[in-house]
């Protein structure tokens, strides 16, 4: 590969790696890749720091090695590993660097999720408090819910390209990062099915280097089909919220499917604002885009 790599360097390979692209040697003006294969996805995240015009000229030589990756990964017939390339553009605007990488590197498919965020707490007057049912969540409670929440989840995502199709394993997994606090992963027992879930709100908080600036997320929720209709999404990210704020913070933030016009419209009125486009390039043949790291958090589905 064409890049430098980065000192100290990861495992350098199809399943991990980080490239760095400088204009010339010791500057700072400089295009780098990091990448991570978790499963069947290799997630490769673009980032770029300098004059813009000036980091064009890297892109040829960045593009070689996306392509290059793209056919490591998918050498092997009998388990092809998929290449998503991800770059943060800024607000709701588009920069023209990952573009032209992904083009010339033949990702020409492309997904975008929004980062919104919003100040805590949310008022206790809110507009959308009044309209919200109450509701009475309980944290999630490891070994014990796992089988329910898989349950309600897949229904809740049934088709969707990144959470419909959680296995214990998967789920495993996502407790076993460092991340993980079960008191901050909120679940609604069903008072219909007992043994089931009728939703979940899992959040997250993201610690800043020294214990400063740390943010929350609206990690993932969901509402099992057969309570759509209820208002249970909107009750829920309200309790998703009002523990973030519980712990001190003073920003959330979550991921939303620009193509999710539902939880847009809610995010919308509790006041979450655009802070970056997350745009996902991936080839034209492959399947429909997922996405499997924790930086690129799962679409939210409230109704």
């Amino acid at each position: 590969m064409t890049g430098h790599t980065v000192d100290p360097a990861p495992t350098l390979g199809p399943a991990s790696g980080a490239l760095r692209y400088p204009l010339d040697p010791g500057e700072s003006d400089a295009i780098s890749m990091v990448w991570r294969t978790r499963g069947r996805t290799t997630e490769a995240v673009l980032t770029w720091a300098g004059d813009p015009a000036a980091l064009m000229s890297q892109v040829p030589p960045v593009a070689a090695d996306v392509e290059s990756l793209a056919n490591q990964l998918m050498a092997d017939p009998t388990a092809p590993v998929t290449l998503l390339l991800v770059a943060d553009h800024p607000g709701e605007s588009i920069d023209p660097l990952p573009e032209a990488v992904a083009e010339t590197a033949g990702l020409t498919r492309r997904r975008d999720l929004f980062e919104l965020r919003r100040p805590l707490p949310v008022p206790d007057d809110h507009a959308l408090r009044r309209d919200a049912p109450s509701v009475t969540v309980r944290p999630f409670r490891p070994g014990t819910d796992d089988d329910a929440w898989i349950r309600v989840n897949n229904r809740a995502f049934v088709g969707h390209p990144d959470q419909g199709a959680e296995t214990p394993a998967t789920l495993a997994a996502r407790c076993a990062e460092e991340w993980f606090d079960p008191t901050g992963f909120l679940v609604l027992d069903d008072p219909e099915r007992p043994g089931e879930l009728a939703g979940f709100c899992w959040t997250k908080v993201h610690r800043a280097a020294g214990g400063e600036g740390a943010r929350g997320e609206i990690y993932v929720i969901g509402v099992d089909p057969s309570h759509r209709g209820e208002r249970l999404g909107s009750a829920l990210v309200l309790a998703g919220l009002d523990h973030l704020a519980s712990l001190g913070l003073a920003e959330a933030c979550l991921f939303v499917d620009e193509t999710n016009r539902p939880a847009r419209r809610l995010y919308d009125d509790l006041g979450f604002a655009v802070h970056i486009r997350r745009r996902i390039y991936t080839a034209a043949s492959t399947p429909p885009i997922a996405t499997s790291s924790t930086e690129t958090t799962p679409g939210t589905g409230p109704e």
